[in-house]
């Protein structure tokens, strides 16, 4: 399966960022003409988008009105991401995955929990101690010199509360993004292009004075058990976080290289992240045994203002999860007008060429075996001979990428309850003259439109001789033209 992904992250959204929505969109849309029309190689247009943090840019501790600073801020962002959505995505949600980052943590609100420590001498030791364990409640402040606890266990919670309300409004309610750290991931699902995304909080006692990113091991372990589940068997496992894994020796803001150790272990191939502005491409190795690794693609800022080191940048990374191979596209801003950008290629160093090829590790060895695919053969074929094709596609669904069998009876299912956005969600891109007949249909329908041009251009339909295939190709290549 062949699926491209737009890499985007640290969007620092703020009414006072020197670039607004309107120009921004603008040229992201005339560089999606550029690298999928002109340019050689053609890049596919984005068939996911992946957003790795660093939603605002936040807003300062006793900042008057910060309440409503960090709304208008969100404000900005919800309509920057809609609207980018509906251009690459025809609006569909289900297709964008949302990470927080450290500016997604409210500074306002952080220090709020805090009280001042009284230092006393004969406590110095003990509190040094507590201060660099690992979830220790006691954060040092360097710009005035002085000890301070969190004592309010509410509030420093809150420091992301903002970001929820974010979370819920831009996935209208069908998702919604827990207070309770060791609950901050979210599993997305593709089954059409047998891939699972989890998107993890890399901020877990992440403030403006603790600034190394962490991610709760509940997280990592609840998501890793999740993945676990007969329908998840097969999949690409891909992690998106925000911060980064290695930094200079006077830095601290970055994560415990030690979290993607754990990442591999679970059967991750792949990793997006943002955080450090800069466009990176790392394979790390497991270091305990076996030969597994996971591919690491940082991307830089998409709109930081001129005070950022690095320039803008985002990613656009194809993939062919069947033959494992990926493509890292990065496109750069080429001008110097904060206000108007003009992106294009750029090479990532120390590759010369305009892109970079390369190979990732395949999914875990599936716990599923045999005698669980045919379980579920057995009990969805009685549902279908009852005429009960939902709850029959709802068992398919979990077998369909890895059994052939399995796979026909859910379309023919999903044919039967006319459910056409399932169709879609299972079975773009079509393997097979029949996938291909149904998912036109369906593009139709849910006025997938763009996409549908897409797909009458692709091979299977394109250079397709079945006579079924020519005529719904044609017939549809009518329709668009009116």
């Amino acid at each position: 399966m062949k699926l491209s992904i737009l890499h985007i992250s640290d969007l620092h959204r703020d009414t006072e960022n020197p670039i607004g929505n309107d120009p921004l969109l603008d040229s992201l849309e005339n560089d999606r003409c550029r690298y999928t029309m002109e340019e050689t190689p053609k890049v596919r247009s984005p068939d996911l988008i992946v957003v790795s943090g660093d939603i605002i840019h936040g807003v300062r501790p006793g900042t008057l009105d910060a309440d409503k600073k960090l709304k208008d801020q969100y404000a900005e962002a919800l309509d920057f991401l809609n609207r980018l959505t509906g251009n690459l995505l025809n609006g569909d949600k289900r297709r964008v995955v949302v990470v927080p980052g450290n500016h997604d943590v409210s500074a306002h609100h952080f220090f709020k929990s805090l009280q001042r420590v009284d230092i006393a001498p004969d406590r110095k030791k003990e509190l040094v101690e507590q201060l660099f364990s690992r979830d220790s409640a006691l954060r040092w402040s360097w710009s005035d010199f002085e000890l301070y606890e969190i004592v309010n266990a509410t509030l420093y919670a809150q420091r992301l509360a903002a970001f929820t309300e974010f979370y819920k409004d831009f996935y209208e309610g069908a998702r919604t993004y827990a207070l309770d750290p060791s609950s901050q991931f979210e599993i997305f699902d593709f089954p059409a292009f047998n891939l699972t995304i989890t998107g993890f909080c890399s901020c877990y006692n992440n403030d403006i004075l603790n600034k190394q990113g962490d991610i709760h091991p509940n997280c990592i372990g609840s998501a890793s058990m999740k993945l676990r589940e007969p329908h998840y068997q097969y999949r690409l496992r891909i992690a998106v976080w925000h911060h980064n894994t290695e930094g200079l020796p006077l830095q601290s803001d970055y994560m415990d290289p030690d979290i993607l150790q754990n990442l591999i272990d679970r059967g991750f191939s792949i990793g997006f992240h943002g955080h450090q502005h800069r466009p990176q491409f790392l394979n790390t190795r497991f270091r305990h045994e076996g030969n597994r690794r996971i591919t690491v693609i940082s991307a830089g800022t998409l709109c930081g203002g001129a005070s950022f080191r690095f320039g803008r940048a985002y990613n656009l990374v194809e993939l062919d999860t069947e033959r494992r191979t990926g493509v890292l596209h990065l496109r750069e801003m080429q001008n110097d007008n904060l206000q108007l950008p003009i992106w294009g290629r750029r090479a990532l160093p120390p590759n010369s060429s305009s892109y970079l090829e390369f190979q990732f590790d395949p999914p875990p060895e599936p716990i599923v075996r045999t005698e669980v695919r045919t379980t579920a053969l057995i009990d969805a074929q009685k549902l279908y001979d009852k005429g009960e094709y939902g709850q029959a596609a709802e068992i398919l669904a979990s077998v369909a990428q890895f059994d052939e069998l399995a796979r026909r009876l859910l379309l023919d299912c999903l044919g039967q309850t006319g459910d056409m956005a399932a169709i879609i969600s299972h079975f773009d891109p079509p393997g097979s003259a029949t996938e291909a007949i149904y998912l036109l249909e369906a593009l139709w329908k849910e006025r997938r439109n763009d996409r549908l041009r897409q797909i009458l251009g692709e091979p299977i339909i394109a250079r397709s001789s079945d006579p079924s295939v020519i005529e719904m190709r044609n017939k549809y290549m009518a329709r668009l033209e009116k």
